[in-house]
């Protein structure tokens, strides 16, 4: 096994360029593992690695910073960055040319903030501060239903609780959101009690006024025609001007508002025997895209009239259905994206549609696993996803290339996520009562040459450690 995973090392030093050798030894200097350029003689002992990282980052521990992880050494030749996997060490030398980026993994790009209560759905206010909404509905459960305000401090990487809103326990909690584009004002969709829902008096429909000293109801509306308790509205958005407010539900109903008197711009139209997943306006206002798990409705806001239907998705011969739709923006506002899920064992996949001849002109998939939120960013350039494997993806909204990924950024899967309004902070929520922030690189790495050596790196190191435990039955 030891002749077959140096070979697979031996490998991957040609996807880092000016990257001479890897080297893995213990804290003693006894070199484990190691795969070297057949071009490189190495100026010094290899053993010798090892044993003094370990002496300068125990150094380095003591400076009152916490346990030293890595070390960075440049010479005149040659850099040495160096990794304290305890009880392992990771040696890569390169030449001092080399760009160290591609040899040294970033800070910690995201985290996690704990939230105490489920998180249903996320935005960001105009200053960029995070407002979230969730909790544990109608009852006597002990989780209080919220809206909160939240501070980013991207230096410590935390969240600051500005203000918040507790609502009714016999309410259920907001489980969707759209901020205003130009007011400081916010759209829910949150259930009224079980009583008024079975009353037909269900004011799911709410919008509040977003404020430095409280969060506070200013307009309210039924959108919902079922008396179920079960059904609630999934979606709410604003289109691009602000003067139009549009609300799908899980009963099939599709209301278009007039904002702010909350009157109807159109009659509600029932697609019976469908529940409405997303709704989308287009950059200029004249569409809205509406998606249940069969069909996407194209409607012109003008008229309400139906201008396309496509349904039952197909790829491969197979039946998928939708997600999610996403008009795009700036460059790319004459394109419509779909997120396509598909029966067991089938990656989803999103389309971009042109949308002056409703043709399909690409599709990708994105992630082995179906994909439970989309949002994209304000200038038009990012689209990012959230999946049932609990991870998260950012692509270019251009080509679908995905450019970062998060692996395991819950512990349940994603529910609703947000771009800041310079698109460099993404939120995602879930229902594991977590908000995960990413803070959004201005310029992404043109290859993963790194990720891909760390976790070759990671699967030898498993690999090794059950060979040795194997031998002598201890680590």
């Amino acid at each position: 096994m030891a002749d077959e995973l140096v070979a697979h090392f031996e490998k991957l030093l040609t996807r880092v360029d000016g990257l001479y050798s890897a080297i893995v030894t213990d804290r003693d200097g006894v070199v484990l593992l190691k795969a070297t350029a057949p071009d490189c003689p190495l100026p010094f002992t290899e053993s010798a690695l090892g044993c003094t990282f370990a002496l300068a980052s125990d150094q380095a521990s003591k400076l009152g910073l916490k346990k030293n992880k890595s070390i960075v050494g440049v010479f005149e030749g040659y850099q040495l960055v160096q990794f304290n996997h305890s009880p392992l060490i990771t040696t890569f030398v390169a030449s001092s040319e080399a760009n160290t980026a591609t040899l040294y993994p970033a800070m910690p790009n995201h985290f996690s903030h704990s939230m105490g209560i489920p998180i249903y759905c996320v935005g960001f206010t105009h200053d960029d501060n995070l407002i979230i909404g969730g909790g544990g509905g109608p009852g006597n459960s002990g989780v209080k239903n919220k809206i909160a305000i939240y501070k980013v401090d991207r230096t410590e990487k935390k969240l600051d609780l500005l203000i918040e809103r507790e609502l009714s326990r016999e309410e259920d909690a907001p489980m969707s959101i759209n901020v205003h584009p130009k007011e400081d004002t916010a759209a829910f969709g949150i259930n009224s009690s079980n009583n008024k829902i079975k009353a037909g008096e269900n004011e799911n429909c709410r919008v509040f006024q977003l404020a430095s000293d409280a969060i506070s109801p200013i307009h309210k509306k039924n959108t919902l025609t079922s008396r179920n308790p079960d059904d609630y509205q999934k979606v709410v958005r604003f289109n691009r001007a602000g003067t139009l407010l549009a609300t799908g539900g899980t009963d099939g109903v599709i209301a278009m508002l007039k904002y702010p008197s909350l009157t109807a711009h159109r009659p509600a139209t029932q697609m019976k025997g469908h529940e409405i997943l997303d709704i989308d306006f287009s950059e200029d206002d004249s569409k809205m895209a509406v998606v249940s798990e069969q069909n996407m409705w194209i409607v012109s806001t003008e008229t309400g009239k139906v201008l396309e239907v496509i349904t039952n998705p197909v790829h491969s011969k197979k039946k998928f259905s939708f997600r999610a739709c996403r008009f795009g923006r700036g460059p790319f506002s004459n394109v419509l994206y779909t997120v396509v899920n598909g029966p067991p064992r089938q990656k989803p996949f999103v389309c971009i549609w042109d949308t002056t001849r409703w043709a399909r002109i690409r599709t990708m998939t994105v992630g082995p696993r179906p994909i439970t939120s989309c949002t994209l960013s304000p200038d038009g350039k990012l689209i990012a996803f959230g999946s049932a494997d609990q991870g998260i993806r950012i692509c270019s909204a251009k080509s679908l290339q995905v450019l970062m990924t998060i692996a395991d950024a819950h512990d349940l899967p994603v529910i609703s996520m947000a771009f800041s309004s310079d698109a460099s902070l993404l939120v995602t929520g879930s229902a594991d009562a977590k908000c995960r922030i990413v803070l959004v690189p201005k310029v992404f790495p043109k290859n993963h040459n790194f990720l891909y050596l760390v976790l070759a790196l990671l699967f030898i190191f498993l690999a090794f450690a059950i060979q040795v435990y194997q031998n002598y039955g201890h680590l």
